[in-house]
């Protein structure tokens, strides 16, 4: 209805060349209004998407109530990355969820002929930046990886960093684990994806099958055997003052096992100080996740699998492999042709190496 009522606005539009009017398409207000409304009734939820009619809210103010066909690709990059853009104030995940969200409007837009350019076209800046993000980005190095999990003194907090670093699953995907989701006999993990809304099987590694078995030997010292529903690493309260000393506050954190961590970026910018670790400005635990991604590339590499990314793909649950190449931060063909031409003959590899001269012996000689 609202894009009948633009187009009926609309018809006294500017003409184009020889006479011709122009396309007439709707403002951006109204477009982003209609998209709103599009995924709400998609979702069949009842609960209005306030961050999406936020983040479309923004971009109105930020590039104007312009028709969307005068969209341009500097639009799209100046509201992510310009000066007060998104990119500001936001951290690395909410910036990737903003930018697939954008996407989406962009290719209701292009499905319904109102833009003047593609999808690829008008995000083009994204991309690049987004690339160029991802192989900024900090990854630890497994000695890092040791040194953070050290660094965390209470056994809960030691778990969860072990339970990232050795499966690379989103901390979304970890704080809603519990017990019965451990098969230690099978070594196995059964993890519920949000985002794919899917249940995958992790496999369960030596290292952390430990650190799970410590976790929960404590667990239960301090909280009674665990059931099966209770969560695998709950949220911790900690009462304000000892029982009977009103100005003596207790030291002891007491856990609640039906309830999960709220605020779990607390947990890793805490042990990352005390482990003497700098983390990117936005991010904390997504760099465990990147950090095991490259540290089992380059394992597969290493043992000789010519696979190595689809291993990374599956062990990451993307869709896509285009979205692992960029998220390990490598330029997968590049690397392939530096792997196959750095310190390696080229022009001489059909030669038998007797024939090949030495260029330091062919100087000697005098034909240098």
């Amino acid at each position: 209805m609202l894009i009948r009522l633009a187009l009926r606005r609309s018809m006294d539009a500017p003409k184009g060349r020889f006479g011709m009017a122009r396309p007439v398409t709707p403002k951006l207000s109204i477009a982003t209004q209609e998209y709103v409304d599009h995924r709400t009734a998609q979702s069949k939820s009842t609960r209005p998407p306030y961050y999406l009619r936020s983040l479309y809210r923004r971009f109105v103010e930020r590039v104007g109530d312009c028709h969307v066909s005068t969209l341009r690709s500097q639009h799209i990059e100046d509201f992510f990355y310009g000066p007060g853009g998104l990119a500001d104030t936001a951290g690395s995940t909410t910036l990737a969820n903003y930018r697939v969200n954008m996407r989406s409007f962009l290719r209701f837009c292009e499905r319904r002929e109102w833009t003047l350019r593609t999808v690829d076209q008008l995000t083009e800046g994204l991309r690049e930046k987004s690339t160029q993000s991802n192989r900024n980005r900090y990854r630890m190095t497994r000695d890092e990886l040791r040194r953070l999990l050290d660094a965390a003194t209470f056994p809960r907090d030691r778990a969860l960093i072990a339970f990232i670093a050795n499966t690379g699953l989103r901390i979304s995907e970890a704080v809603r684990m519990r017990i019965r989701d451990v098969a230690f006999q099978k070594g196995e993990l059964y993890v519920y994806v949000p985002k794919t809304d899917e249940e995958v099987t992790v496999p369960l590694s030596l290292d952390l099958e430990r650190e799970l078995r410590v976790w929960l030997t404590h667990y239960t010292e301090v909280a009674g055997p665990p059931k099966r529903s209770h969560y695998l690493f709950p949220v911790c309260l900690r009462p304000t003052f000892m029982p009977g000393h009103a100005q003596v506050r207790n030291p002891e954190r007491v856990l609640n096992p039906e309830a999960m961590i709220s605020h779990p970026h607390v947990i890793i910018k805490d042990a990352a100080e005390a482990a003497g670790i700098e983390l990117d400005p936005g991010d904390a635990w997504h760099t465990l996740r990147r950090s095991f991604a490259r540290i089992l590339y380059e394992d597969a590499r290493e043992h000789g699998h010519d696979n190595a990314l689809r291993i990374v793909q599956a062990a990451l649950n993307h869709k896509e492999v285009s979205t692992t190449e960029r998220y390990l931060g490598l330029d997968i063909e590049r690397q392939r042709y530096a792997d196959m031409i750095k310190g390696k003959p080229f022009l001489t590899a059909d030669l038998e190496p007797g024939k090949i001269v030495d260029l330091g012996e062919r100087r000697a000689v005098g034909h240098g």
